[in-house]
């Protein structure tokens, strides 16, 4: 039944573009869902490994900081699941330490949206801890991972798909659901003040600003008064972080803004910023900014070496535009 839910979804994605970096990285993702189980045949995976009992335990990372008894095994759904060192995918031990930043934000039956689920990884983790109505946005292309991904950890709970919701009637009871899966033009079936927390992880720093201006504003809409936004980004790639709009969320106010352990923990690993938000409708529309000591603040945190790398690449970039000049006007 999922089997056929799964492709019955994957031949509705047309060749629409998402934002330049995406429009390109989307062709990186191949995945498909075979005997219950999720597959991936693209050259991009976060997909982590389905345990099995013969691995090698020197092969693989700790992914388990619950269990002192055996730490390569997280047990997740109907899963074991683990990571093989060899893998750059980290995404199953980042997951659990995002789950730790938003754990006090939430309880048992909230509904929680996360915008560019990626693997769907933290949103599962959060659904097996707090049993909460989970809605995933990301372009289909990437969705399709969160979707196989769910269905194999929960082939028993209850889904709703993108190509389904035409099927329902308007507005759409989302807490009679586990997961909702949604392409990026369908947010508007969320209603307005429904959502006790709103999530973004490592994809705001890979939007067009546009979009992410987008997604600010849906956040400001869609989160409860005295309910949570969460956002955790690379102090810089394709932005940096104090760019992004965050006075779009009116009444809002900063919880915490701190480094993230997990990659601050390893010297391969860029520079990511959690940052978390609270709405309170009593500040009467006061609006979040940096102010120019807190974005030299923000540029502190920096790893040094990652901060050289950016120097060296802004510099390149400089000169290439003297060049250009120069030959404009020779």
């Amino acid at each position: 039944m999922n089997e056929n839910r799964f492709y019955n979804f994957k031949k509705t994605i047309t060749n629409k573009e998402y934002g330049k970096y995406w429009t390109a990285a989307k062709k990186t993702f191949d995945i498909d869902f075979k005997n219950n189980s999720f597959v991936n045949k693209g050259s991009r995976n976060y997909f982590p490994e389905i345990y099995d009992p013969k691995f090698d335990d020197n092969d693989l990372l700790d992914v388990n900081f619950e269990n002192n008894e055996d730490k390569k095994i997280l047990k997740l759904g109907t899963k074991n699941l683990c990571l093989l060192k060899k893998s750059k995918n980290r995404t199953l031990i980042y997951a659990q330490d995002y789950l730790k930043s938003i754990d006090s934000c939430l309880k048992e039956k909230d509904i929680v949206c996360e915008v560019g689920s990626g693997s769907g990884l933290l949103s599962a983790l959060v659904n097996e801890k707090k049993k909460t109505t989970n809605i995933l946005i990301d372009i289909p292309d990437v969705l399709l991972t969160a979707i196989s991904l769910i269905f194999t950890l929960f082939p028993n709970k209850v889904f709703l798909l993108p190509n389904e919701i035409k099927e329902l009637s308007l507005p759409i009871n989302f807490n009679q659901y586990d997961f909702i899966f949604l392409t990026p033009d369908m947010t508007h079936y969320v209603q307005n003040e429904s959502v006790k927390l709103g999530i973004n992880t490592q994809s705001f720093m890979e939007m067009d600003m546009i979009e992410v201006d987008n997604y600010l504003n849906y956040f400001e809409k869609i989160i409860l008064d005295k309910d949570y936004f969460f956002c955790s980004n690379r102090i810089r790639k394709r932005h940096y972080f104090f760019e992004y709009k965050f006075y779009l969320l009116k009444n809002f106010k900063k919880v915490f803004l701190k480094k993230n352990q997990f990659f601050y923990s390893s010297p391969n690993l860029s520079s990511m910023l959690d940052f978390l938000l609270k709405k309170d409708m009593n500040l009467n529309k006061k609006s979040i900014n940096f102010s120019f000591f807190e974005k030299i603040i923000i540029l502190s945190k920096f790893k040094p070496k990652e901060f050289l790398r950016w120097l060296i690449w802004d510099f390149q970039r400089l000169f290439k535009k003297i060049n250009t000049m120069k030959n404009i006007f020779s």
